[in-house]
Formats: structure tokens, sequence, C-alpha cells
């Protein structure tokens, strides 16, 4: 398995990203029209990398977080993984896993 910093890391990040963008704007554009669609991005860390989600706006909250792994976590607040046997999805998984 790849490990963070990795270029097969990078590239499943990157297209994990891509994916979870395109099923926000997809929600945004059928369910909440008139609303500002959030954009997600990236903070890397020593342990973790938080995926926010934030609009034009002050509005700033936590998505999930990675793992090193590329385990995708629940968050449980704006610093802390919620803490799990095992992650909600990977980020190698099949078509990113965006379940």
């Amino acid at each position: 398995m790849a490990a963070q910093g990795d270029s097969k890391f990078e590239a499943a990040l990157t297209a994990w990203l891509a994916g979870a963008q395109a099923k926000i704007d997809q929600h945004y554009r059928e369910d909440f029209p008139t609303l500002e669609v959030p954009a997600l991005t990236l903070e890397r860390g020593r342990r973790y990398i938080r995926v926010v989600r934030a609009t034009s706006g002050s509005e700033r909250s936590v998505f999930a977080f990675i793992d090193g792994n590329g385990d995708v976590l629940d968050a449980e607040s704006w610093t802390k993984a919620k803490p799990a046997r095992h992650g909600r999805n990977s980020i190698f998984g099949a078509s990113g896993s965006l379940a």
C-alpha cells in the first residue's frame, strides 16, 4: 500500500478529492440550487490530512480525515478523527470509495 507522500498515494488522493467534489456539486445542483456549493480543500498535518468543506464566506467545517494509509475517517471535531476499528472507506478503493 502506498503511503502519504508517495506518487501513488498522491494520485489516489487527487482522484478521491475530485470525485468527492463532483458528488457535492451534483448534490447541491439537484437539491439546493440556490445555495453556494462548498469547495473541498486539503490541510496536511503530521498524522492526518484534514479535508475541509468551505464556502466563500467564513463557513468552514471538517468533511473527513485521511490517514497515511489512505483510509478515510469521520471527524469527531476540528482536530480529531473519530476513533474507529476501520476507516469508512479508502482513497484506493473502487471508484475512490465515494459511497
